[in-house]
């Protein structure tokens, strides 16, 4: 049976408006806990899109990406805060997002 390729990209590859299929590690703060250590988390098969107007990118809003915070920690999802992308390894491109104004 034949490996399918994993194509290991810089986060500097993913263009403004792109949306891949991926695998993503995130590095945040929970601030609800009494150590301020970042934690970091891998995220498998998981579909990722940048905003258009994301001017920093490899640190995320937390108001943009709400949804996407939601899923590294339901509980406390409001305490979350300084979320970084640290890793992305791209399985796919799919496309690109439709540009508002």
């Amino acid at each position: 049976m034949a490996k399918s390729k994993k194509i290991i990209m810089n986060i500097n590859k993913v263009e403004k408006g792109e949306i891949v299929y991926c695998n993503i590690v995130i590095e945040y703060i929970n601030n609800k806990l009494k150590s301020k250590f970042p934690i970091k988390k891998t995220l498998n098969n998981i579909i990722f899109s940048r905003f258009y107007d994301c001017i920093d990118f490899p640190n995320l809003d937390v108001i943009k990406y709400s949804m996407f915070i939601n899923k590294l920690d339901k509980k406390n999802a409001q305490y979350i805060d300084n979320v970084k992308v640290v890793d992305l390894y791209i399985l796919a491109r799919t496309g690109y997002k439709h540009k508002y104004n």
